[in-house]
C-alpha cells in the first residue's frame, strides 16, 4: 500500500486534470477522503483506458468498413450522389420530380438508394 502523502499527491494531480482550468472544490483532506478519492481516481483511470481501447477499435473497424465499401463499390459499380446531375437536386436537397420520365425518376431513386445503402463509406 502506498503512503498517504503519495496518494494525496496523486489525488491532487487527478483533480487538477479533471477540473482543468476550473478551481478544484475545497474538500477536507484526511485519510478517509484521500482514500475515497484515490479509489475514484483509479476507477477513472481504468475507465479512461477502456474507453481509449474502444475508440481505437472503432477507428480500426471504420477503416476496415471503408476499405470493404470501396472494394464493394469497385466490384459492383455503385453509383454515388455525385453521379446524379446537380439540376436534379433542389435547393432543399430533395429530388425535383418535374420534367423527368418515370424511368428517369426510378433511375435517380436507385442511384440515391445505392449510395445510402451500399456505398455509405463514401459519405
Amino acid at each position: 500500500m502506498e503512503p498517504l502523502e503519495e496518494r494525496e499527491t496523486q489525488v491532487a494531480a487527478w483533480l487538477k486534470k479533471i477540473f482543468g482550468d476550473h478551481p478544484i472544490p475545497q474538500y477536507e483532506v484526511n485519510p478517509r477522503t484521500t482514500e475515497i478519492l484515490y479509489h475514484l481516481s483509479e476507477r477513472n483511470r481504468v475507465r479512461d483506458r477502456d474507453v481509449c481501447l474502444v475508440i481505437e477499435d472503432l477507428k480500426q473497424k471504420a477503416s476496415e468498413y471503408e476499405s470493404e465499401g470501396a472494394t464493394f463499390s469497385q466490384r459492383h459499380g455503385c453509383f454515388s450522389v455525385s453521379s446524379v446531375p446537380s439540376s436534379t437536386i433542389g435547393e432543399t436537397g430533395k429530388i425535383k420530380a418535374t420534367d423527368y420520365t418515370f424511368e428517369e425518376k426510378i433511375g435517380i431513386l436507385f442511384r440515391l438508394n445505392a449510395e445510402s445503402i451500399s456505398c455509405s463509406s463514401e459519405n
